[in-house]
This record gives structure tokens, C-alpha cells and sequence, in this order.
């Protein structure tokens, strides 16, 4: 039998995907398009390519949802009504499952593709009744993370944290009421057929798993065909809750049951609320992005960046206070001040700016592609939205490499660009307290579930999230048990 070594098998596996790649793929001219269709990868490696797939994902993800095909967009919405002004009805990545409902306690299966999504098993034990009225088609859809690394199962509302600051979260200016942003995390189909054909759901299946196969999530290609055409997708979005009506047609509004965390402990009971979209990470990978294409976006009433701030700004921010005053301000109006947990109220508003200007630059200006593609929406629905939603930046591989079978983190990052030190990738609501960094910087370090676990999980966080069933969990505490010897 013939055996490749490390090297040959990656070329192999490049190969491959270049090949099978297009054989399944979409028409598209390789700029954003008012139609919901996902090329099946970047048309070039480089900047301005993926940049425009980012913003072609972007409209294809938000586009309204097929209410009987959980996952993909209703072909019967016309351009027109993308991003109808009050309407609460999923969009495409909305109907994706939560990560609670495919890592789920114990190693359960993955809730089936076509289930409604339940009550959050986290929101449960703060409700005198175990049911709550679905906000859509799709089921329940429930806000209760203040971190987009917060864990899924019970119990999650003790994690409030945006990941690597030690318990802070994100409060937004009185203008919003000073209410706290809150997270989810969603994944496709191809990748949830991945996580559940390969029992990946059950942490003491990755290690074996990681070890002879690779944990190398599919890229959409034939290789990985019996997972889907797409390629995986993640998806971290970031939501805030709108209590003044004059603002939902600026804001793609959901219907929501949340909860909050409060001083010394435990959560509000959940009530049912109108929320705005304030940001949205779609994390993919295609042929041509191994490690990942990560392109984030935010609303663009969200902060000012520096520069911004010596022109006029916009007439207000959710979470930047333009007449914030030191002497009466809780962080003294000090810029991306980060909470610190049992020290600081949940209800004292950041001050948010953006450090790093949308990007642009002859290599890659983001902000000519932003206006040109919001023309291109206001075309068809002069007053969607989105036209309120920018592309912050996409960080992609230059050196595109496939994930060898144990392969352990940190994981090659492919030679990101743009380079951290030129460009940082970083989205003020999401990684408000790191801007100085890259997605990848953290993602190469992602591993599979269980405390000295040094495999890599393909740069998904989501895999540390497995259980392990019952009888499995007691049979390991039984192993650890120590056993009193006799005296001597």
C-alpha cells in the first residue's frame, strides 16, 4: 500500500480540493449580488477576493429563510425584501443549529436538523414553567451568553465573559438603556453532518478520531461530500436589546427570550423582547481557506474609530457616548475600559472606539467595497437594513494548508492577511478589549474537548464543548479513585 509522508499528503490533499472543487459550483460574477447563493469559494487568493465573498455570504446568510428547509434561504423572497424594515421572520443563519443543540450534555446525538429549537436547557431552571412561547418557525430563540465563548450546556449563565478578559462583558451607552450585549453561536449543516456522522458530539471519540483521520472540518469540496457543498460555517453574532420602536427599521430586529446576569449571582427570568443585530462573525472554509476565511461585520452606529472622532461623527453610537462627561461617567469616559468581574455594576456603559480604521488602503479598501455594495442593496430595497451594516475586515490564508491527522495546536496559522501588525481583524463588539489581534492568533489553539487535550479542533472553540454519556463519565471517576493502601 502506498504511504504518503507528511508533505506529500498535504500537496495531495491541495490538489484534490482544487479539482473537485468547482464541480458543484454556483454561477457567479465574483462581486456581491442581490441573490442568495454562496460560491463555493473566493474567486483568486487575494484580498479583494475574498473580500467580495465575504460580502456575497453576508447577503446570502441574511436573506430570509426557507421556513421548511432550516438552513437555506426561501427562493420565493425577492430582492426587494431583503432586510424589510421591522420584520422579525430568521434569516438563512438564524435557522442554523446553536451549538447547545449539537454539543449537548452527557455526549447526547445532536438535536435532529429539522427539530425546533427548544428552551436552552440554561434558561430552564429560571422559569416556573418549562415552556416558553416560540419567537418564529424555527422555535425558541434564546439570549442568554454575555461572551462569545460562553459554554453551551448548564451551566452557561455562570460564563459572562468575552474570551481572555477574566469575567468582562460588554454594556452598551444610555441610549440603549445600558442593557448588557448579549451572544450566540451557530453552525451549518455541513458541519453539523460532520460533528454528528462522526459522533464528534462525544468527547471521548475526537482523540481517536483526531489522531488517525485529522479533525479537518469539510471545505465543501467532493472530498468531503457527504457532508454538503457548502463547507463548514460558524457563526458568532453579537444582539442587543431595542426598547425604543423609532430604531428596529434601522436594525435587523429578531424576537427573543433573554435573560441577564445579576450582582452576586443568578439571572433574570427570561422575558420575550425585540433585539437589534450589532455584529456578525461568518467564519468559513473553502477550498482556498483552510485555515478559515474570517470576515466580521457591525452595524455602523456601533462605535467611531479614532480617526472618526477628529470628524463629524454620527449624531449617536450604541456604544460610544458623545457627551460622555469624566466626572459623572463610571470608567471616566476612559476608551475600551474593560469591566472587572465582582468589582464592577454590569449596568456601567464602555465607551467603545474602534482602534483600527476600516481599512482603506490600494490593497485592500474595504470602504469603497462597502459603498459600492450598499448601492448595490439599496438598488433593490432602497430601505433595507443592512444598508446600516459594514464589512470590518476578512482575514485569509496567503499559504493555504489542510490539517494533517495529529495535528496538535497550536495549529499553523497559513500566513494570515493581512498581517496583524498591519491590519488587525478585529470587530469592537466582539473583540472590544483585544483589538490588537488577529481571529487566528486565538483559533490556532483551539482544541478538542478535555482538560490535557493538545489536539487540534481545526480552529473551532465549539469541539471543547463535548460530553461524554453518563456511564462513561462514572466509569472515568471510578478509574481516578484512589485506592488506601495498607500500612507497612
Amino acid at each position: 500500500m502506498l504511504r504518503l509522508n507528511r508533505a506529500d499528503w498535504l500537496l495531495a490533499c491541495l490538489a484534490l480540493g482544487a479539482k473537485t472543487a468547482a464541480a458543484a459550483c454556483p454561477s457567479w460574477s465574483g462581486v456581491p449580488v442581490m441573490q442568495p447563493i454562496i460560491p463555493c469559494d473566493s474567486q483568486g487568493t487575494n484580498q479583494n477576493a475574498f473580500n467580495n465573498l465575504a460580502w456575497q455570504q453576508f447577503i446570502t446568510l441574511n436573506w430570509a429563510a426557507d421556513p421548511n428547509l432550516p438552513g437555506q434561504p426561501d427562493a420565493s423572497v425577492p430582492a426587494s425584501a431583503f432586510g424589510v424594515a421591522g420584520t422579525a421572520s430568521p434569516v438563512v443563519w438564524e435557522s442554523y443549529k446553536e451549538s447547545s443543540e449539537v454539543f449537548r450534555p452527557d455526549g447526547k446525538p445532536p438535536v435532529p436538523w429539522q427539530t425546533k429549537q427548544a428552551v436552552p436547557l440554561a434558561m430552564r431552571s429560571l422559569m416556573k414553567s418549562k415552556t416558553l412561547k416560540a419567537t418564529s418557525a424555527f422555535g425558541v430563540k434564546g439570549l442568554y451568553l454575555t461572551s462569545k465563548f460562553g459554554a453551551a450546556p448548564v451551566p452557561a449563565l455562570k460564563d459572562i465573559a468575552e474570551a481572555g478578559t477574566n469575567g468582562a462583558w460588554l454594556t452598551a451607552q444610555p441610549k440603549m438603556n445600558n442593557y448588557l450585549t448579549l451572544f450566540e453561536k451557530r453552525l451549518n449543516q455541513d458541519e453539523y453532518n460532520y460533528i454528528n456522522q462522526n459522533q464528534l458530539y462525544i468527547a471521548n471519540k475526537q482523540p481517536a478520531f483526531a489522531t488517525t483521520q485529522g479533525l479537518n472540518l469539510p471545505d465543501g469540496s467532493a472530498t468531503f461530500s457527504t457532508y454538503g457543498t457548502v463547507g463548514a460555517i460558524e457563526i458568532k453574532a453579537a444582539w442587543i436589546e431595542l426598547d425604543d420602536p423609532t430604531l428596529w427599521p434601522m436594525f435587523k430586529t429578531s424576537q427573543a427570550w433573554v435573560s441577564y446576569p445579576v450582582a452576586g449571582g443568578g439571572n433574570t427570568p427570561p422575558k420575550q423582547v425585540t433585539v437589534g443585530l450589532v455584529a456578525l462573525h461568518i467564519i468559513r472554509k473553502t477550498p482556498n481557506a483552510q485555515q478559515f476565511m474570517w470576515s466580521t461585520f457591525e452595524h455602523v452606529y456601533n462605535a467611531p474609530s479614532k480617526t472618526e472622532l477628529t470628524a463629524p461623527p454620527l449624531p449617536w453610537y450604541t456604544y460610544y457616548n458623545l457627551s460622555c462627561n469624566p466626572a459623572s461617567d463610571y470608567y471616566q469616559c476612559v476608551q475600551n475600559k474593560m469591566p472587572v468581574a465582582g468589582k464592577d455594576p454590569y449596568s456601567a456603559a464602555v465607551q467603545v472606539v474602534r482602534t483600527t480604521p476600516i481599512s482603506n488602503t490600494t490593497a485592500n479598501n474595504i470602504a469603497a467595497l462597502n459603498s459600492n455594495t450598499w448601492a448595490t442593496i439599496k438598488a433593490a430595497n432602497p430601505s433595507s437594513v443592512f444598508l446600516n451594516y459594514q464589512l470590518v475586515n476578512v482575514l485569509w490564508p496567503n499559504n493555504n494548508t489542510p490539517i494533517y491527522p495529529g495535528a496538535t495546536a497550536p495549529l499553523y496559522d497559513g500566513n494570515a492577511q493581512p498581517p496583524v501588525a498591519q491590519q488587525p481583524v478585529a470587530n469592537t463588539v466582539l473583540e472590544t478589549y483585544h483589538q490588537n489581534i488577529n481571529c487566528l492568533s486565538c483559533h490556532t489553539g483551539a482544541t478538542i474537548a478535555g482538560t490535557d487535550a493538545t489536539l487540534a479542533s481545526d480552529y473551532s472553540f465549539l469541539f471543547s464543548e463535548a460530553g461524554n454519556p453518563v456511564t462513561q463519565l462514572k466509569k472515568s471517576k471510578l478509574m481516578r479513585v484512589k485506592i488506601p493502601q495498607p500500612p507497612r
